[in-house]
C-alpha cells in the first residue's frame, strides 16, 4: 500500500443524479461539450453504447446498461426546481446558467448497510482457509451474463476465478464441462476489467510490478490464452508494489456524451477500434491513466493522466447503466469517490470532476480494512431502488468476499 498522503479534493461542477434511492432488498434476478451537463441534455443526449467498437452505438440487450438519467421537470430553468436537488447534505447542488451541477461538500455517510450485515463469499471457493483468503483484490461484475469475476494478485501463485448465480439466490465458483472456473499464473494481478460485452470471456489485466494491460481469452475453463500486452509502464509511476492497481473500460458513447477530453483539453474518444478507452488508477498518487488500446498490433496511445480526489487509487469501476465512474480510495483514505469523465484543469494538471464522495464501510472486528475491489450491479437490476456492491479485501481471511446487497441506484 502507498504511504498515507493528503486528501486532493475536487471542486469543479458536475451533474449529480436526481432524488434519494428508496429501501429496499436486492435480489440476484432481478452530449458531447465539455459545458457541465444538463439534466435535460442528458436524458435527450446520452448515447445508448456497449463499447463494441461500431460508428454507430448499438442499442443495449433489453434490461441490462446505458439508461439516461431522468429529465429535469422544469425544462426552461432550473432556479427552484426540486430536481437540482439530490436530498445529500453531503453535496451542493447549484442552479448556474440554468444547469442543475453538484459537486461534493464532505463525504457522505456509507450508503449501503454495515459491513456485519453485508453477505460473506469468502467461503464459495472452498471450506475453511480457502485461496480467497489472501491477496484478494480485483473484482468486475458482467450486467449481460449476471456474473462476477475476481483475481488475487500474489506474484506466485495469482489467480482469477468467475463466480456466478447459484440458482438459490446466492453465488457459487463457475464450472463448465466439469471444469472449475478458476485460472493461475496471470503475475502481480491487481485488477481485471471487460470491454465489449459481447467478449464477456475476454478479460483485461492490470499487473502492478510492471504496470502493464494483458488482454487474456479464458472462454476455455481448462487454459488461458494471452492475446495481447500492452507496455504501459513508461506513462506510469514505477511500479513495483506501489503500482497500478485499478482498471476499467469506457466506451466512447459516455465519453462523447460527458465531454472527455485528453490532456491537452482537446474531446477524445478511441482511435483503434475498442470503442472506448482503458481508465488506470495508481496506487502510489491516486491518478488516473488513461490509454487507447489497438487490440490488432498491440499497440497504444497514452491519452492523458487524470487526479482524483485522493492521493491513492486501489480499485475502479464504470457503472455502463449510470454513466458514473467510481473511484475507491484505499490506504488511510477508505473513501468510494463518485465522479463524472468531464474534468478541469488546476494547477496545469487536469481533475476528473467529483460529483460525490462515500465514506467507507469499515471492517470487520478483527478484520482487515485493506479493501482493494469494487464491482457494481447495473441500475436495471435494482430492487427497490437498491442494488448489490462487490468488495474485496487484501489479507481479508475469513472477510475477503463481501456483497453488499443495499447500495443505492442512481
Amino acid at each position: 500500500m502507498s504511504k498515507p498522503g493528503s486528501r486532493l479534493w475536487c471542486f469543479s461542477l458536475v451533474v449529480a443524479g436526481c432524488g434519494a434511492a428508496a429501501e429496499g432488498p436486492v435480489g440476484m434476478d432481478g452530449p458531447a461539450s465539455h459545458e457541465p451537463l444538463t439534466r435535460d441534455a442528458a436524458a435527450a443526449d446520452l448515447p445508448r453504447g456497449a463499447g463494441d467498437g461500431s460508428d454507430a452505438a448499438p442499442e443495449p440487450d433489453a434490461g441490462v446498461i446505458d439508461a439516461a438519467p431522468a429529465a429535469d421537470s422544469d425544462p426552461n430553468a432550473c432556479a427552484g426546481d426540486p430536481d437540482c436537488d439530490d436530498g445529500l447534505a453531503c453535496t451542493i447542488d447549484r442552479c448556474i446558467g440554468q444547469r442543475c451541477v453538484t459537486r461534493p461538500n464532505g463525504s457522505c455517510p456509507w450508503p449501503a448497510e454495515p459491513v456485519e450485515q453485508a453477505v460473506n463469499l469468502t467461503g464459495i471457493e472452498g471450506p475453511l482457509i480457502n485461496d480467497f483468503h489472501k491477496d484478494l483484490s480485483g473484482a468486475v461484475w458482467d450486467p449481460r451474463a449476471h456474473r462476477l469475476w475476481v483475481c488475487t494478485n500474489s506474484r506466485e501463485d495469482s489467480a482469477i476465478w468467475v463466480v456466478e448465480p447459484d440458482g438459490a439466490g446466492g453465488f457459487r465458483i463457475g464450472e463448465r464441462g466439469g471444469q472449475r472456473g478458476e485460472w493461475t499464473g496471470f503475475g502481480d494481478l491487481e485488477a481485471l476489467t471487460l470491454a465489449d460485452l459481447d467478449e464477456p470471456e475476454r478479460l483485461y489485466l492490470m499487473l502492478e510490478g510492471i504496470n502493464e494491460i494483458h488482454e487474456y481469452d479464458l472462454s476455455d475453463f481448462s487454459q488461458k490464452v494471452r492475446v495481447n500486452a500492452w507496455q504501459t509502464g513508461a506513462w506510469m509511476p514505477e511500479g513495483g508494489s506501489e503500482g497500478a492497481e485499478a482498471l476499467t473500460f469506457v466506451p466512447d458513447a459516455f465519453l462523447a456524451a460527458q465531454g472527455f477530453v485528453d490532456e491537452s483539453g482537446a474531446p477524445y474518444l478511441s482511435r483503434h477500434g475498442m470503442g472506448g478507452l482503458m481508465f488506470v488508477g495508481h496506487q502510489s498518487n491516486g491518478v488516473l491513466y488513461v490509454f487507447d488500446l489497438d487490440r490488432q498490433g498491440g499497440t497504444f496511445d497514452f491519452v492523458g493522466s487524470y487526479r482524483t480526489g485522493a492521493s491513492e487509487t486501489a480499485g475502479l469501476e464504470f457503472d455502463r447503466s449510470a454513466g458514473e465512474l467510481y473511484i475507491w480510495h484505499d490506504d488511510a483514505f477508505d473513501t468510494l469517490e463518485v465522479a463524472r469523465l468531464s474534468s478541469s484543469e488546476v494547477d496545469g494538471q487536469r481533475v476528473i470532476d467529483a460529483a460525490r464522495i462515500y465514506q467507507g464501510p469499515g471492517k470487520m472486528l478483527f478484520g482487515s480494512d485493506n479493501h482493494e475491489g469494487i464491482a457494481l450491479m447495473s441500475t436495471p437490476e435494482c430492487q427497490g431502488g437498491r442494488r448489490g456492491l462487490f468488495m474485496t479485501t487484501d489479507g481479508g481471511s475469513f472477510w475477503s468476499l463481501l456483497w453488499y446487497r443495499q447500495f443505492p441506484c442512481p
